[in-house]
């Protein structure tokens, strides 16, 4: 196989990831066709000029593309025998009607091991799923030496307000509110848990042992939660480094709301996805605050290294097995926000220190943590399948 067609999403950040991918196959030897579902019919047109039938693969980022019908409203995937791959980046309780639609040989890319996970247990085995983490990105521009950079501490990222339980819960039956507002007061006191996990812990506390099928579809009544955990997670973090006197900048809409010592939030506008790449190459220190990932990597972690500044970033089991704390990264705890502020500070007075670590992130990134990277790993599964 060495035709792969990869569509670009409507996301800005999945789009640059697609073209990026694209590079990197075509360095594998690829043959390479780029997609635009927001021109489908142009779209269809490219695609059937270039598949060989049997001999193509194609990947979608959230699955973008992969419902697209032959004029009889059949997949065009079947019809094209093609190997599918689908690169899903959020949990996938949400993509529920793109895990049973049906195309012969679909397999989906997971940003978390625990994603993985879950799909080999709710779907019994019938879906093929990878752990697949998500990469970094170096800036085009000149490189800024690192005592020379402007910011001490960046985020890009906005602030959702999303702390309505009572929204959330609304039409859900009195026991199984109660179980809600149970699993979120969970969560929030053992951060290290998934949402599954704290759906079935809060289950099997009231006996409650349901069929795989039926856990799968009440988890997913839970969905808004994850949205709300990402959404705390990220302020109580901002919040508790400007209440520690952390100077912050921010690109990202929203945080002139948040309750904190606002003086120490230097809040800029939010920017295009692209656009963020070079701030990062100008920052000594990147924050991250995964999504709620537990077993994963965001592409901030990355991001932040293949530009030579130190990712400051919260733990998962991914991240603990793979990266030391004080060796390529700065790791902390959501269990023990308090600390974060001095441990800040103290690096921030020995930036010999901090460039140390920067330049031992760049080195592990550099060559294993890049788009092309993942396209050559991509490409060894799809030659082995």
């Amino acid at each position: 196989m060495n035709k792969i067609i990869i569509f670009e999403s409507k996301t800005d950040s999945l789009r640059t990831f697609a073209r990026l991918m694209a590079e990197g196959f075509e360095e594998a030897g690829y043959q390479v066709l780029l997609a635009d579902m927001q021109r489908e019919a142009q779209a269809r047109e490219e695609i059937y000029a270039f598949a060989d039938p049997g001999n193509t693969a194609a990947l979608f980022f959230n699955h973008a593309g992969m419902n697209l019908l032959t004029d009889e409203r059949q997949s065009i995937w079947n019809e094209l025998d093609a190997d599918c791959y689908d690169f899903i980046v959020d949990h996938p309780m949400y993509y529920h009607a793109a895990m049973i639609f049906p195309i012969r040989r679909l397999t989906f890319l997971c940003v978390d091991e625990c994603h993985q996970k879950y799909i080999e247990r709710f779907y019994a085995g019938k879906i093929r799923s990878f752990f697949f983490p998500l990469a970094g990105i170096r800036s085009q521009e000149p490189e800024i030496p690192f005592l020379e950079r402007s910011m001490d501490i960046l985020f890009t990222g906005a602030y959702l307000i999303d702390d309505d339980v009572s929204y959330h819960v609304q039409g859900l039956g009195e026991g199984l509110r109660q179980i809600w507002l149970e699993c979120f007061e969970l969560l929030c006191n053992q951060t290290w848990l998934t949402l599954e996990e704290g759906v079935e812990r809060c289950l099997n506390k009231r006996g409650l042992v349901l069929p795989e099928a039926d856990l799968r579809d009440t988890i997913r009544l839970f969905q808004d939660m994850d949205g709300m955990l990402r959404s705390r997670a990220r302020a109580e973090v901002i919040r508790t480094l400007a209440n520690g006197d952390v100077k912050v900048h921010i690109y990202g809409e929203g945080w002139q709301y948040l309750d904190c010592k606002q003086q120490n939030l230097v809040i800029h506008d939010r920017i295009p996805f692209d656009g963020t790449i070079p701030l990062t190459a100008d920052a000594r220190i990147v924050l991250n605050v995964m999504p709620w990932f537990k077993s994963g990597v965001h592409d901030r972690v990355y991001t932040a290294m293949l530009n030579k500044c130190v990712c400051l970033t919260d733990k998962s089991v991914f991240v603990d097995r793979t990266l030391r704390d004080g060796g390529e990264a700065l790791l902390y705890s959501l269990e023990h926000l308090k600390e974060l502020p001095e441990m800040v500070k103290q690096y921030l007075q020995n930036l010999d220190e901090l460039e140390a670590i920067a330049e031992r992130g760049y080195a592990y990134a550099k060559d294993t943590q890049t788009w092309q990277c993942r396209a050559r790993q991509l490409a060894e599964i799809i030659e082995r399948s």
